[in-house]
């Protein structure tokens, strides 16, 4: 079974980052974000395990640079997979 969700990416005042998957219907809050010590860290996860097209991942970190934060919408991961990132 795979599940629909957003990923919600954001960009601390240390130039680290952090992001939480919410599958739909979950409160974000609940969750555990991962965190990134810098922006290739984060890019190569983003277009490794969690397959995002290189066009929204650099959408993602221009809007990081620019707001602090971004979310992606419609992220599909197996079970497993939304777990491993809890």
């Amino acid at each position: 079974m795979r599940l629909n969700g957003s990923v919600h990416l954001t960009k601390s005042h240390d130039r680290s980052y952090s992001l939480a998957y919410a599958p739909l219907g979950v409160d974000l809050r609940r969750g555990r974000a991962r965190r990134f010590d810098d922006s290739r860290e984060l890019e190569r996860f983003l277009a490794g395990p969690m397959r995002i097209a290189r066009r929204e991942v650099l959408e993602a970190m221009t809007a990081l640079d620019r707001n602090g934060r971004y979310v992606i919408r419609e992220i599909w991961l197996s079970a497993d997979e939304a777990t491993a990132l809890a």
